[in-house]
């Protein structure tokens, strides 16, 4: 039997290079032509949070678990955060300063996220990390906000790019030497500009 593929699942294949930003790219059924939310409720989120291995099996069990009505509004909110990270970013990659109540809704969920959050050790030093441990719906927005105030507070953030596709709202960080990169991917996103420019060429000619 064959598994139907949920449509968040695209946001695997090419990776933004931050969770963060590959969250705000799972909005781009919201934000494209069909209006289709591709995290359609709570267990989509924490199904994606797995897929992006953000949380592990069991704790995305025990979150599973959340009451349901508890678990929707942490859905709702985790909806409306995933749009104003994205305009915040959206707004820098265009030159524009972002609106303020994009930013408290960030804030908001960065405070109300805090009491899951651990200090833990690495080779390099010390870095934040979602309690293991954790088992209300709430936590599940840790780590989207914590990958979203490293990135902002970073110098990766000068890196930062929208796909050249017009028609794409996809965010990644450009990665490459000459900051050349273009496309979310050239597989899809690339190809299809090419085709319009040469067709364009074709017209003009």
């Amino acid at each position: 039997m064959v598994t139907a593929k949920k449509p968040y699942e695209e946001t695997f294949r090419c990776p933004g290079g931050a969770l963060c930003l590959d969250f705000c790219n799972s909005g781009q059924g919201m934000r494209g032509s069909s209006k289709e939310e591709w995290i359609a409720g709570f267990g989509d989120l924490i199904d994606w949070l797995r897929g992006a291995q953000a949380i592990g099996a069991a704790q995305a069990a025990r979150l599973r678990a959340a009451d349901p009505e508890r678990a929707h509004a942490v859905w709702k909110r985790a909806i409306e955060l995933r749009e104003a990270l994205a305009r915040v970013l959206l707004a820098r990659t265009e030159g524009r300063k972002p609106q303020p109540a994009d930013l408290k809704v960030i804030d908001a969920e960065y405070a109300r996220s805090a009491p899951f959050a651990r200090l833990s050790p690495t080779d390099e030093g010390f870095e934040w990390s979602l309690d293991p441990a954790a088992e209300a719906p709430e936590a599940a927005l840790r780590p989207i906000v914590e990958s979203a105030a490293a990135l902002m507070t970073s110098e990766r953030l000068a890196r930062l790019r929208r796909c050249g596709n017009s028609t794409c709202y996809w965010l990644f960080v450009d990665e490459t030497r000459n900051c050349s990169r273009r496309w979310c991917e050239m597989a899809s996103c690339g190809n299809v500009m090419k085709v319009r420019r040469h067709r364009a060429r074709q017209r003009a000619a």
